[in-house]
């Protein structure tokens, strides 16, 4: 039996997206588990915890009203 494990972004509708998984063909179970175990966030080491930290507090910083949106390219790599 193979294990496909999927991670969703704050206000998913996992209710939702767990009876689309349900009803595709081949599909034997599919649970949802709202937090993820201790095992999983003990791997992360302090400092790399710190970077992670750092860089999601730069991105949060960036003014999107300066940058150009009406450019296709800038478009594609800001959706990304």
């Amino acid at each position: 039996m193979t294990q496909i494990v999927v991670t969703l972004e704050k206000g998913a509708d996992s209710s939702l997206l767990q009876r689309m998984i349900e009803n595709m063909k081949g599909v034997l179970k599919a649970t949802v588990r709202a937090k993820e175990s201790k095992k999983e966030n003990e791997t992360i080491s302090e400092e790399t915890q710190e970077w992670i930290d750092r860089m999601r507090n730069l991105s949060n910083s960036i003014n999107l009203s300066m940058i150009d949106m009406d450019d296709e390219r800038t478009r594609y790599i800001m959706l990304k």
